[in-house]
């Protein structure tokens, strides 16, 4: 299958700089990126290609790439976020997802979670939860590229508390853990066509006994994958690893051997120059989920951050997948808590959403830019709209970021496959997806009423 894309605002992100091609094209050969550049160098292929995509008026762009997902916080989604009570937003969610939705509830909310991403730009996610077997068949279904990995812990995790030091440690938790985690490596490491990876993912330094997570450790050294986790992102948790092993949780897992650059943290809210120096040494990555811990109402100190020259990426977390409002969020946040309007601009955050990405997952050499070679992962994005017209060319990067939004991406390929086109699915059925996820959701909802309850939103 031979596709050609043309006529576009052509951002390939080629090492990383947003440099624009006003007419530009992309050649698409099966999965793979055939030829870049300017659409008049590459006009030739239109009279043999099968498909001919006019792109006039829109961006041409690398698929995002976001570092940290949960697809089963669809059933999360707008019911955490104004939770009255100091940490409850915590104690509802994971008291569902610990103690009420089962691995059947995961699948159809998930998937609505996977059109999410995909339809707003996203095509390679970094996944890690429990039930990740279902995880792993969400991604083969809606088409995305991603790496799964089984979210090991040792207590369960809506008993702990901000602030609580107490833990009733659970092997069982970590055997099951565990044996997601074989599953995974053993019937959906290198699926569909490669698209589906794993990863070992401990849920969080302060939820696992050091000996686990350097068993931990040696489990992704012996798959020669790299490691996913939770990491300084909640209030407690330094006070909790000092009190505990007498270390807070980089100096922990330095120690123990599980930082390097195949290494993603995710949120890193509660970090000191001590935890941002031994990131930047050990090229060990943050994937900074800048619109989530907005609204949980604390920031990672990203000016020291930067500064640093730490890796930082971009993720969604859960709830709101729509990483052109990460990549808002990535630069506006910042920029008032630290009155710094240059510590990020647009070109910076597209930058983190693609190529830096890529990079951290160790998949520059496939994604992240759009070169001869590599994946055919490629976003249309439509600037048509009034929120990005007038439209000056020499200031597209940042009337994209700025102004457009994830309902204006119109085109997304995956592996060269044409998932979504004129911003709707070629393979599935949104309405009926959204009836049945809707259903799956109210009988969660229902069984979690005490959780509600107890928080003051009955």
């Amino acid at each position: 299958m031979k596709t050609l894309i043309h006529g576009g605002y052509l951002i390939a992100m080629a090492g990383g700089q947003a440099d624009v091609v006003t007419d530009g094209a992309v050649l698409i050969e099966d999965d793979r990126i055939a030829a870049v550049g300017a659409a008049a160098a590459l006009a030739e292929h239109a009279a043999t290609a099968d498909r001919v995509i006019d792109a006039r008026g829109q961006a041409i762009l690398p698929g995002f790439v976001n570092t940290h997902t949960h697809l089963a916080g669809a059933l999360s989604k707008a019911i955490t976020e104004d939770v009255p009570t100091y940490g409850g937003p915590f104690r509802i969610a994971l008291g569902m997802h610990e103690n009420v939705i089962r691995r059947e509830d995961v699948l159809l909310p998930g998937m609505v979670h996977g059109v999410e991403m995909l339809k707003t730009g996203t095509t390679t996610i970094n996944e890690c939860w429990w039930h990740q077997p279902q995880s792993a068949r969400i991604i083969e279904a809606v088409g995305l590229r991603g790496i799964v990995a089984a979210e090991i812990r040792e207590v369960d995790s809506s008993k702990i508390g901000f602030g609580r030091i107490e833990r009733d440690w659970d092997e069982r938790l970590v055997e099951e853990g565990l044996a997601e985690a074989q599953d995974l490596f053993e019937n959906w490491h290198g699926r569909a066509n490669g698209r589906i990876t794993c990863r070992v993912a401990p849920d969080g330094p302060d939820r696992l006994r050091p000996p686990t997570l350097a068993r931990l450790g040696e489990l992704a050294r012996k798959h020669g994958v790299g490691i996913h986790t939770h990491l300084c992102s909640v209030p407690g948790e330094a006070e909790f690893m000092q009190q505990s092993w007498g270390k807070t949780s980089i100096p922990l897992l330095h120690d123990l051997g599980l930082l390097g650059p195949d290494f993603i943290g995710a949120h890193c809210v509660f970090v000191d120059d001590a935890d941002i120096a031994i990131m930047q040494e050990t090229g060990a990555c943050m994937s900074h989920t800048a619109f989530l811990v907005g609204k949980r109402g604390y920031y990672p100190p990203m000016d020291r951050i930067y500064r640093s020259g730490m890796r930082v990426s971009l993720g969604s977390d859960w709830l709101s997948n729509d990483m052109f409002k990460v990549m808002r969020s990535a630069i506006v946040i910042p920029r008032a808590l630290f009155r710094d309007v240059g510590i990020r601009n647009a070109a910076d955050v597209l930058r983190m959403a693609t190529f830096d990405g890529a990079c951290c997952l160790g998949l520059a050499h496939d994604v992240g830019s759009l070169e001869a070679g590599k994946k055919a992962d490629v976003i249309l994005v439509d600037l048509r709209k009034a929120w990005c017209q007038p439209l000056r060319t020499a200031n597209l990067v940042a009337n994209l970021v700025y102004n457009a939004n994830g309902s204006d991406v119109t085109h997304v390929f995956v592996d060269g496959r044409l998932l979504v086109e004129q911003g709707r699915l070629t393979h599935l059925d949104e309405t009926e997806l959204f009836a049945e996820a809707q259903a799956v959701a109210e009988d969660v909802w229902a069984r979690s009423a005490h959780l509600f309850a107890r928080e003051g939103m009955a």
